[in-house]
């Protein structure tokens, strides 16, 4: 049963608490991430000891560790990490929507997304489409002004702030995922994504806004952590120096992001998929916005493809679906708080460049000049 949006704002969980009381996956990750490290650190270990015996045969062992590693790492992390990741955005999802957190995590966790999304690899697809969905709507909508280009080291500035906003990103498309989880349990994991990437386009300042900030800390925090770990393992290794030196800075590292991942992330994911469930069970899907973001996003257009043929039962959809102002056919999904079969008479027109607000009729956007 959803919360309504009153009950929703009333959460029973901070933040904070979310975060504590699923403490089962963010150790889960940090173990995964420990044993991915440990694993690397003890092959190139090895690798070196050789080469201060016999070069020629330790450079060959640090090659062939690195190759392991990468296999292990790739197992450990994007196998695992992302089955991890995904159950504890599930359980994340339903502990927002109930109010009471699942009596298994992990069993529940498990179960939930081989009931809403099918295969691993399905929703692998799923996941990657999203994410390159947010972000070509993003570059669309909030696209950063190229006119101060020319001030002197104002590129800089905007090659960082568009770096922020890019890895801000990565939180909102975990948000998208937390609505395929959110939704009727009958919803199509395609239409679910499509629902949650629409109703981010249609909240971006506000969810864009709070992953942005939430990133910056991030990025100071790790960096500290770094610099602290580093000095740390330098030091306990310093009275050795060469190779064993930059193994130390290595580890340091390596701990560092696993910490980041394991903790930061998990924190952060937290903040961004609580903002985005304030807005979202409220927000009523414009009828016109699926069309013009498949205009935006190629990402979109197959996101939106795949649920249509979901929703008529495996039937190809027709273009009009994605036309900019669509008819209503069999094939249009009916929306949350939106009578489909009705037009809608808008007010204002965004424009698709800038994002702003210009009153109902302009052709041209009042500020960026594009067309509307």
């Amino acid at each position: 049963m959803q919360t309504s949006g009153a009950s929703l704002r009333m959460r029973p969980f901070t933040p904070k608490e979310l975060l504590t009381k699923t403490m089962p996956f963010v150790w889960a990750k940090l173990l995964l991430r420990l044993v991915a490290t440990l694993l690397t650190t003890g092959l190139l270990a090895l690798g070196i000891f050789i080469v201060t015996r016999n070069p020629s045969m330790g450079i060959g062992v640090i090659i062939v560790s690195v190759l392991i590693s990468g296999v292990a790492n790739f197992v450990l992390i994007r196998v695992f990490g992302y089955a991890t990741r995904v159950g504890h955005i599930a359980v994340l999802a339903e502990t927002v929507k109930t109010g009471a957190i699942p009596a298994n995590q992990v069993s529940y966790g498990t179960s939930k997304v081989k009931e809403r999304i099918g295969t691993a690899a399905t929703f692998f697809i799923i996941n990657k489409l999203i994410d390159a969905a947010v972000i070509q709507i993003q570059n669309r909508v909030a696209n950063v002004a190229g006119a101060f280009g020319s001030i002197p080291g104002m590129s800089n500035i905007l090659k960082f702030g568009k770096a922020v906003i890019k890895n801000a990103l990565k939180y909102v498309d975990e948000c998208c995922v937390a609505w395929i989880f959110y939704g009727d349990a009958q919803q199509s994991a395609w239409k679910g994504a499509m629902d949650g990437i629409t109703i981010y386009a249609q909240n971006w300042k506000v969810i864009l806004g709070s992953a942005v900030k939430t990133a910056l800390w991030i990025y100071g925090a790790t960096l500290l952590l770094m610099v602290v770990l580093i000095l740390i393992f330098s030091g306990l290794l310093s009275f050795v120096g060469g190779l064993w030196g930059v193994l130390a800075w290595f580890v340091g590292v390596m701990i560092a992001l696993s910490i980041k991942s394991a903790f930061l992330d998990s924190w952060a994911m937290v903040l961004i998929l609580v903002a985005f469930l304030e807005v979202a069970p409220t927000t009523e899907i414009r009828v016109d916005i699926y069309g013009k973001l498949s205009d935006m996003s190629p990402a979109f257009r197959q996101i939106a493809n795949k649920a249509n043929v979901d929703i008529a039962g495996g039937s190809a959809v027709t273009p009009s679906v994605f036309a900019s102002t669509p008819a209503p056919t069999p094939l249009q999904p009916p929306q949350r708080n939106v009578q489909p079969h009705q037009p809608i008479v808008a007010s204002v027109v965004f424009c698709g460049e800038c994002g702003i607000k210009n009153p109902a009729g302009t052709r041209f956007c009042g500020v960026c000049g594009k067309r509307v």
